[in-house]
């Protein structure tokens, strides 16, 4: 469970004019352009059901090139996305571990000799292989949502209508509003994990101000958005194999942080880290299954050369 191995990164919400001490958040893609980012996601999942052990842990990191094409007389506009996988470290229940290059598209696999464990192995790899390498052409129309997705690969286990959400909330995420230093907002945010899985949270976004960010050949001004999370609800698609009866689901630990660079016109660093606990109940094949979940998840996404 709560696997997810492919992330569409693709930051559309740029910061725009600014009058009387305020900020407009605004939504833009800059035509022609390309850049490249770095994501690095880390889960931790302690999770019982039924007595049985399910506790799994990750980390993958994976790098995309994004080339934003020029918008066409219906307003529509293409963004191609070049992804490559570095690497990606997996536990599995029973103790099973699964190291993959990227670079060479090879994995290792310690199963024990255990039959079950490594059938269940090589589905991860058949699926890490799968998304090793790819390029994904994503059509936007005038409003930036996606009408058209072409280039996923056969045996990636990636669901377009996945990334169509994706990209709807990323949509709603700022305020209406011009902002102004220490200018709240909320939002209801649903986090895709993987398998059907939504991850339901209400959000409460502050806008910092201007600051500053150091890289390797420059000092950049940024403006900065922090966010919170509450209220977790975990559920699943409709018409999918299972569904949660029971949610009794709490936030632990939540922070995000959003930087974004006004002369670029983009997110250069987004880092998150929430950690839920709680139970919950999981119905399958008309048999409901109780169990306790405590859940860490973090990811940074940032801009690189």
């Amino acid at each position: 469970m709560f696997k997810r191995f492919c992330l569409f990164a693709l930051p559309l919400l740029v910061l725009g004019s600014t009058a009387f001490g305020q900020v407009t958040l605004a939504r833009k893609l800059n035509e022609s352009e390309t850049y490249k980012t770095r994501t690095t996601v880390k889960t931790d999942q302690k999770l019982t059901i039924a007595g049985q052990d399910g506790s799994t842990n990750s980390q993958t990191t994976v790098e995309q090139k994004s080339t934003v094409g020029k918008r066409g007389a219906d307003g529509k506009i293409t963004v191609t996305v070049d992804t490559n996988f570095i690497s990606s470290s997996i536990g599995l229940p029973g103790g099973a571990k699964i190291t993959f290059d990227g670079k060479t598209s090879e994995a290792k696999v310690d199963a024990g000799n255990i039959p079950a464990l490594e059938a269940a192995a090589k589905d991860i790899v058949d699926k890490l292989k799968a998304n090793a390498k790819s390029s994904t052409t994503l059509t936007l129309d005038k409003d930036s949502k996606v009408v058209d997705i072409k280039g996923i690969n056969p045996g990636s286990d990636i669901n377009p209508e996945d990334i169509k959400d994706e990209f709807a909330e990323q949509l709603k995420t700022f305020s209406d509003k011009p902002v102004a230093k220490g200018d709240t907002w909320e939002r209801d945010v649903k986090l895709n994990l993987g398998q059907g899985q939504i991850l339901a949270l209400k959000r409460k976004y502050t806008y910092e101000g201007e600051t500053s960010k150091s890289t390797v050949d420059s000092t950049r001004k940024v403006h900065k958005i922090t966010a919170v999370d509450s209220a977790a609800t975990l559920t699943a698609r409709e018409g999918g194999p299972f569904k949660f009866t029971k949610s009794e689901l709490k936030v632990d630990e939540s922070s995000n942080t959003i930087l974004f660079d006004p002369q670029a016109g983009r997110p250069i660093d987004i880092n998150s880290k929430i950690r839920i606990s709680g139970k919950l109940t999981l119905s399958f094949n008309n048999m409901d299954l109780p169990g306790d979940l405590d859940l860490t998840m973090s990811s940074q996404v940032e801009e690189i050369k």
